[in-house]
């Protein structure tokens, strides 16, 4: 016997304690933000409900019908009461279904159960994916901001200098224009990025379930993740371990199972009858009766076993579809990635150093009169324009990390577990619901 996980999300570096994880806290972590969504996020509890009466169902589906008990009051003379009766008779009955019944339809419910469980892995997967891809996001967005107040303040200087050259009639009027000109595109960005943070923002309150509107604080700094797996290790991965995958194997078993309790249905059930005759005035006696059922409506039963197979067939269909689009998204989202990360080490190692210096050459030659007012601004444009393609990348990279786990069913911390290459704490959504596996003995 041995416990199923119905997800695991092992947390790299993990060690928060209960303030760590409250929404008050001065800055939110990623780890802290992803367990309070597990913990709180009302959809999963919801979900987590469902499984839990699930799993009461198929115990329930074990037992026989309740046993009939009666009394009967045999030939009363009419005007008389219940005591003047021949016979007074007590009747226990109860019905026995042909082996195999029961468990038929205990193992459907029990997989059907599984199925439950299995939808709720991979409904919080796809919640950690979302929790971590707004994180991100709106992490680049206050970088965003940042780098856009900063561009700001360089051509509010080099503005400065344009006014004082040209009250020196050592520079046209154009230059001071242009650039405030140029502020005011930066300043009317800046409300898009700011629009941008601020829906960012809400959507990862609505995943931890708290406030939209309550102010979330981020770390100055943020690692990229960084997942270094072939495509192929991964397609194994999600073909083996997605929750859907899973589930669309529990959907299998389950019809199976049902097929199975179908034809069963062609079998007669068996009936026992006790009675006890109470005779006033002359000796009690009892009764004893055996019967079985005659299953005679056999179209109804080729229908029943006929609507089993269909059902199967279309389980099977689905789990092929489950496996084709799993597939598809490993493959999607690992190209992603792959891509999002050529594009931050060619911004991050040639275009924004030499963004930088074109800015701070261009500046200093405008001062000294070497270069002109529109070199200095091409070069802050191109210097904003790399800042903004590198936090772009920055978060659309950490969104196909975080799709990538929840397409192939296995988070990065997981992986190096499994590796032997971290030693993760484990949240286990499981110990919520109380969800176990028998090994399928049920």
């Amino acid at each position: 016997m041995h416990r199923m996980k119905l997800f695991a999300m092992l947390l790299a570096g993990l060690a928060m304690g209960v303030a760590s994880r409250a929404w008050a806290a001065d800055v939110l972590t990623l780890d802290a933000a992803v367990l309070t969504a597990l913990e709180q996020n009302p959809e999963l509890k919801a979900m987590q409900q469902d499984a839990a009466a699930a799993k009461t169902k198929y115990p329930g589906s074990r037992f026989w019908e309740d046993p009939m008990i009666g009394v009967r009051f045999y030939d009363v003379p009419l005007g008389e009461n219940l005591d003047k009766a021949t016979d007074i008779d007590y009747i226990i009955a109860q019905k026995f279904p042909f082996p195999g019944k029961v468990k038929a339809a205990s193992k459907a419910a029990y997989h059907e159960y599984l199925y439950t469980v299995q939808l709720l892995g991979a409904r919080g997967r796809e919640v950690v994916s979302e929790v971590k891809g707004a994180y991100y996001g709106l992490f680049a967005a206050q970088r965003m901001i940042e780098v856009n107040r900063k561009i700001e303040s360089y051509l509010r200087s080099t503005v400065q200098v344009a006014q004082s050259k040209l009250a020196a009639g050592q520079a046209m009027g154009v230059d001071a224009v242009q650039g405030q000109a140029e502020i005011a595109k930066i300043l009317s960005d800046r409300e898009s990025l700011i629009q941008e943070r601020n829906i960012l923002q809400a959507k990862l309150n609505r995943l931890m379930s708290r406030p939209s509107q309550e102010e979330i604080r981020l770390p100055a700094k943020l690692q990229l993740p960084q997942w270094e797996v072939g495509l192929e290790e991964m397609l194994a991965l999600g073909q083996e371990g997605h929750p859907a995958v899973k589930g669309a194997r529990e959907k299998i078993e389950e019809k199976q199972w049902a097929v199975k309790a179908a034809k069963r249905e062609y079998y007669p059930d068996f009936g026992a009858r006790w009675e006890y005759f109470q005779h006033p005035g002359e000796r009690d006696a009892w009764t004893g009766e055996l019967m079985l059922n005659i299953p005679l409506i056999v179209n109804k039963k080729k229908l029943g076993v006929s609507q089993a197979e269909a059902e199967l067939a279309g389980a099977t269909f689905t789990q092929q579809s489950v496996k084709n689009t799993v597939a598809y998204r490993v493959r999607e989202t690992y190209e992603k990635m792959k891509s999002n990360d050529r594009i931050l080490r060619l911004t991050s190692g040639t275009l924004l150093p030499q963004s930088r210096q074109a800015v701070e050459i261009t500046s200093a030659a405008y001062t000294t009169g070497k270069a002109g007012f529109l070199d200095f601004l091409n070069a802050t444009r191109g210097l904003f324009e790399a800042e903004m393609n590198y936090w772009k990348a920055f978060e659309n990279m950490g969104m196909a990390v975080s799709e990538l786990e929840e397409a192939a069913g296995m988070t990065r911390e997981e992986y190096l577990a499994a590796k032997g290459a971290g030693a993760p704490q484990t949240f286990d959504l499981e110990k919520t619901i109380g969800a176990e596996e028998k090994n399928g003995k049920k």
